[in-house]
C-alpha cells in the first residue's frame, strides 16, 4: 500500500513539474490531426476512390461537412437499374425527397427509357446537368397514351445545359409528336439515337430539332438535324436491316451542309441500287479525311455484260469518276462490303468480286491523280479473304498501306495525322 501511495504522488509532482504550456504526448497528438475536408483535395480524391459503397456510407455520417463534400461526388453522376427500386421511378422519388440533390447531378445514365417516368424526371429541375443517356435494352417500351404525354409535357422544365444526348433502344420504337419535347436541347453538341422512328417529327417545331451547335451524330435516319449545323465534324449514319428509311440523294443534299467542317463520315447499310443511276458526289467535301461507304453508294450502280457494276472495268473513264466523286483531301478510305464467301483450292475463303477488284486496282494506281492525300485503304471485312498478292505490291510502290480491317474504324478518328496537311 505505501509504494502505491508514493507512486500516485510522484505522479502528481511529475504533474506539477511539467510546464502548463506543454501538452501531455497524448493530447499533443489528438491536436494534430486534420480533419478529412481540410485535406488536399488530390489526397481526399485518392481515399474517396478506394473506399467501397459501404465505407463510403460511413465516411459519409461523421459530420456534415463530409456529407457535403462526399455528395457531390457521389451524385455528380448518377446510373439507374431497370426491374429494381433503383430505376428510373425511383430516382424520381430519391430526388423528390431530398430536394438538395438535383444541382449536384451533371450526367445521368438510365438504364431504361419509360415514357412516363422519364418526362417526371425531366420535370425536376437539375441546373448542372449537361450529359442524358437513355439506354433500353429491356423489353417492349410501356404505352403511354399521348392525353398523359401531353399533360406531362407541360409539367417539363425548359432544358437548359444538356449538350449530350443519347437515346437508343433494342427494339424499334415510333415516336409520336408529344416525344418532340425530348429532343428541345438546343445547346446539344453529341447526338446519338438507335431504333427510332422520327416519321411523325415531319412537321415538328424547328424549336425541337435545331441544333446549330451540333459536332457529332451518330443517328440512323434524321434528316432535319443535319443542316443547321455549322460545326458538326463527324456523322456515323448505320442502318444493317433492310433499306434506310429515306432517300439516298435526299441525304447528299442534306450531307452538302456540312462540307466545309465534316471530317470522318459513316455511311453504312445494306445497299439497294435505284431506278436510275447516281452516286455520292463528295468532290466538295474539302475537310473530309477519312469516308468508310460501299463503292455502288459512292460511284452509283451501271450494267457490264448484266452484272452490277461502277463502270466498265476495261474503261478508261474509271480514274476520272473516282476523282469526280472522292473528297480532296481525303487520307482514309474504308470500303464496305467487297466480300462474299466463296471456295477455293483451300477451301472456304472470302473474295473480292472483280469489279472491286478493278477498283482497288485503280485507286493504287492511279493515287496520285485520282486521290492525292489517301494514304491508307482497307477493307471490311477479308478474314480469310482470298486475294491477289499484286494488290499488296502495288501499294507499297504507291507508298500506301492496303490491308484488312476487322475492328471498328473509330480508333483513327483521334489520330494526329488526320488533321494534318501531309
Amino acid at each position: 500500500m505505501g509504494r502505491k501511495r508514493r507512486s500516485t504522488h510522484n505522479n502528481k509532482r511529475a504533474q506539477a513539474t511539467r510546464s502548463p504550456g506543454r501538452p501531455s504526448k497524448r493530447n499533443h497528438n489528438v491536436q494534430q490531426r486534420i480533419p478529412f475536408v481540410d485535406l488536399p483535395g488530390e489526397i481526399r480524391d485518392a481515399i474517396v476512390e478506394n473506399l467501397r459503397l459501404r465505407e463510403l456510407a460511413t465516411l459519409v455520417r461523421t459530420s456534415k461537412s463530409v456529407q457535403a463534400y462526399l455528395e457531390r461526388r457521389l451524385y455528380n453522376k448518377i446510373y439507374t437499374k431497370i426491374d429494381t427500386p433503383h430505376n428510373t421511378a425511383g430516382l424520381v422519388g430519391l430526388l423528390q425527397r431530398r430536394t438538395h440533390i438535383a444541382p449536384m447531378i451533371e450526367t445521368l445514365v438510365l438504364d431504361e427509357y419509360h415514357p412516363r417516368h422519364t418526362r417526371r424526371l425531366l420535370s425536376i429541375e437539375m441546373p448542372n446537368l449537361w450529359c442524358l443517356f437513355l439506354n433500353h435494352d429491356g423489353d417492349s417500351i410501356e404505352y403511354v397514351s399521348e392525353r398523359e404525354k401531353r399533360a406531362l409535357n407541360r409539367k417539363m422544365v425548359e432544358p437548359s445545359g444538356i449538350i449530350e444526348f443519347v437515346l437508343r433502344t433494342s427494339q424499334p420504337l415510333t415516336l409520336s409528336k408529344q416525344d418532340a419535347c425530348l429532343f428541345r436541347q438546343p445547346d446539344l453538341n453529341y447526338l446519338c439515337f438507335k431504333g427510332l422512328d422520327f416519321s411523325a417529327f415531319e412537321t415538328a417545331s424547328h424549336r425541337y430539332l435545331n441544333y446549330t451547335g451540333l459536332t457529332k451524330l451518330f443517328i440512323q435516319a434524321l434528316k432535319q438535324l443535319i443542316a443547321p449545323s455549322k460545326y458538326l465534324t463527324v456523322i456515323h449514319l448505320h442502318h444493317l436491316q433492310g433499306p434506310v428509311p429515306f432517300e439516298e440523294r435526299d441525304l447528299c443534299s442534306a450531307l452538302s451542309h456540312t462540307a466545309g467542317t465534316l471530317k470522318l463520315l459513316e455511311l453504312r447499310w445494306t445497299y439497294h441500287p435505284p431506278e436510275r443511276d447516281y452516286g455520292f458526289d463528295l468532290s466538295r467535301f474539302t475537310a473530309l479525311r477519312m469516308l468508310r461507304i460501299e463503292p455502288g453508294l459512292l460511284l452509283g450502280p451501271h450494267q457490264h455484260k448484266g452484272v452490277p457494276t461502277y463502270i466498265s472495268p476495261e474503261s478508261p473513264h474509271l480514274p476520272q469518276l473516282i476523282r469526280n466523286r472522292l473528297p480532296p483531301n481525303l487520307k482514309l478510305l474504308l470500303l464496305e462490303s467487297l466480300t462474299f464467301p466463296d471456295r477455293v483450292a483451300d477451301g472456304p475463303a472470302q473474295v473480292i468480286a472483280d469489279k472491286d477488284l478493278e477498283l482497288i486496282r485503280c485507286l493504287l494506281k492511279h493515287r496520285d491523280s485520282v486521290a492525292p492525300k489517301l494514304t491508307r485503304l482497307h477493307v471490311f471485312y477479308k478474314e480469310n479473304m482470298a486475294g491477289p498478292e499484286d494488290l499488296f505490291e502495288i501499294a507499297t510502290r504507291a507508298g500506301m498501306v492496303f490491308g484488312a480491317l476487322f475492328e471498328s474504324s473509330h480508333s483513327f478518328m483521334h489520330d494526329p495525322w488526320m488533321d494534318s496537311d501531309e
